[in-house]
């Protein structure tokens, strides 16, 4: 785990190879070392390389269709990329892993499948009545 000096050093680092390098290249890296870090603080497994997460890449959110938009500065917005678990107990694995918008994936963390199911059935009823 990081200390607080040693994370504010890396971040300058960061930004600074985000200014002279493939912001995809860069986030890559960084990806997958706060998914290494945070492996080890929940206790979850982790076995992803730079050469998968590459593979996964893609310019858009695969749920909202939006652009990625790719920062170095440390901000994040609602369409930058994100790594997600798609099932938080399998860890940060090969398989279990996507990319997708901070926005989905805030959205995905909150709530359960079946609580969004709810609510959008209940929407659509409402916005379809006739």
């Amino acid at each position: 785990m990081l200390t607080e000096r040693e994370r504010k050093e890396r971040n300058k680092i960061t930004a600074a190879k985000w200014k002279l390098n493939n912001p995809m290249k860069v986030w890559v890296t960084k990806a997958r070392d706060d998914a290494k870090n945070r492996a080890i603080k929940k206790g979850v497994p982790f076995n992803v390389t730079s050469t998968y997460l590459n593979s996964l890449l893609t310019d858009r959110c695969p749920i909202y269709g939006t652009e990625f938009k790719w920062y170095g500065n440390g901000s994040t917005v609602s369409t930058s990329p994100s790594l997600d678990r798609i099932n938080p107990d399998l860890g940060y694995v090969e398989g279990n892993i996507v990319i997708i918008s901070m926005k989905a994936n805030a959205i995905k963390s909150a709530y359960k499948a079946a609580d969004l199911y709810k609510v959008a059935d209940w929407l659509y009823e409402i916005e379809n009545k006739g």
